[in-house]
């Protein structure tokens, strides 16, 4: 009975058993908003495809090894023909270093020779002339990378897929022993591997 008579419904309060149960699924449902939250801001922050291959572009040279004779100069990131990336590329490397090695990232117009450098991305807008670009390049240890649909099967190195709004990428292991340069066994694991003239 309360102060006024009526009879009470006994202890409202959850046995401490309920209480921790009930906290622990509070705690994990904000935990699960949280983990929502935060993977979509991911999704935003990397909605732009440009955006995740110029950040590969920049993984890549922790994976590859170039000859002795070029280690003690900057890694040069070039992008032959019509830049896809705008400031993402520049973006991605600054005040970044491997190995002590800053970045330095040039742009070459169709036709121009970017043999100086250590990567090279053949944009799209050289579709009709990739043979040529990579014709100029052969001899050099570039590592040399592209979108375009079939760029391994024709002697390139590294080629960028979109597969379920995914950046996926294959890789030539023969045009990258060609150049001179040891691919690490960790990115080979995680690409998929052609062979020239091979669908």
């Amino acid at each position: 009975m309360d102060v006024l008579g009526r009879p009470t419904r006994g202890n409202t309060e959850a046995p401490p058993i309920g209480d921790a149960f009930h906290r622990i699924v509070g705690v994990t449902a904000l935990v699960l908003l949280l983990l929502v939250c935060f993977d979509g801001h991911l999704r935003a922050q990397t909605s732009n495809e440009y955006e995740v291959k110029a950040a590969f572009l920049y993984k890549f040279a922790s994976f590859v090894e170039w000859p002795p004779e070029s280690v003690n100069v900057p890694l040069c990131i070039a992008v032959v023909g019509q830049d896809p990336f705008g400031a993402a590329l520049d973006d991605v490397v600054k005040g970044k270093s491997i190995n002590g090695r800053g970045f330095l990232i040039k742009r070459f117009k169709s036709g121009q020779d970017a043999s100086g450098c250590h990567i090279v991305f053949i944009s799209a807008s050289e579709k009709s002339r990739v043979r040529s670009v990579l014709d100029q390049l052969r001899g050099s240890s570039i590592l040399t990378v592209s979108d375009i649909p079939g760029f391994c099967q024709g002697g390139g190195m590294i080629d960028f897929e979109l597969l379920d709004q995914k950046v996926r990428f294959e890789i030539n292991p023969e045009a990258t022993e060609r150049a001179r340069l040891k691919v690490s066994s960790k990115l080979l694991s995680v690409a998929k591997i052609v062979r020239e003239g091979r669908p």
